[in-house]
C-alpha cells in the first residue's frame, strides 16, 4: 500500500537537506509539518492565521528550540525569512479548527511567487493539495494551472497522486534550479 501523501510530502523535503538549512512552513495548522522539519534543518519559520491551531502546534512542539511560531497569513512570511531551503503548504482547513477557515487559491499564489524568489537554489516547495471538497478542488485547479506556467530553465514542476483516485490529497512539487 502506497504511503500517505503527507508522509511522501515529508521524505522530498528531508532529501538534500543539513544542518544549515532553514524550512518555511506556510500553514503550520497542529504543527506536524513544523516538528518533522524541525529534525532535519537548523531552523523553521511557521505560520497560521488561527490561535487555536498555534496554541495546538507550540503544544506538540514544546521540546522543540528550533521552531519559530507566527500569528499571520503566510503571505507575509517575507518580513522574517530572508532565504530558506524547503517550505510546505498543506492546504485546505486546519481539522480540529474552524472548518470553514480554508486557504485561499490567490494568497497562496501570491506566497508562492514570493516564496521562489526567496528560495535557494535546490530548494523544494511541497504543496498538498485536497480537492475532496469544493473549494479544495478549485483551489488545487488554479494553483496548478498558474505554477505550469513557471519557466521551466529555473523551476522544475511537478504533479505526485494517484490517478484513479480522482478526490485522493496530492503533492504539488516546486524544485528551484
Amino acid at each position: 500500500m502506497l504511503k500517505k501523501v503527507v508522509d511522501i510530502a515529508h521524505e522530498i523535503l528531508a532529501e538534500g537537506v543539513d544542518e544549515q538549512s532553514v524550512a518555511v512552513d506556510f500553514t503550520c495548522g497542529g504543527g506536524h509539518d513544523s516538528l518533522f522539519l524541525s529534525k532535519y534543518v537548523s531552523f523553521v519559520y511557521s505560520y497560521d492565521i488561527q490561535k487555536e491551531a498555534l496554541d495546538d502546534a507550540k503544544k506538540l512542539c514544546s521540546q522543540v528550540s528550533n521552531i519559530e511560531f507566527h500569528h499571520k497569513s503566510h503571505l507575509y512570511f517575507d518580513e522574517d525569512v530572508e532565504h530558506f531551503d524547503r517550505g510546505i503548504f498543506n492546504l485546505g482547513y486546519y481539522p480540529k479548527g474552524n472548518r470553514n477557515i480554508i486557504t485561499n487559491a490567490n494568497e497562496v499564489l501570491l506566497t508562492i511567487k514570493k516564496a521562489v524568489e526567496k528560495l535557494n537554489h535546490g530548494g523544494k516547495i511541497v504543496i498538498v493539495c485536497y480537492p475532496g471538497f469544493e473549494s479544495g478542488k478549485l483551489e488545487a485547479e488554479q494553483i496548478e494551472k498558474e505554477l505550469a506556467s513557471f519557466e521551466s530553465k529555473f523551476y522544475d514542476i511537478y504533479r505526485f497522486g494517484l490517478l484513479n483516485r480522482h478526490l485522493a490529497p496530492y503533492i504539488i512539487g516546486i524544485e528551484k534550479h
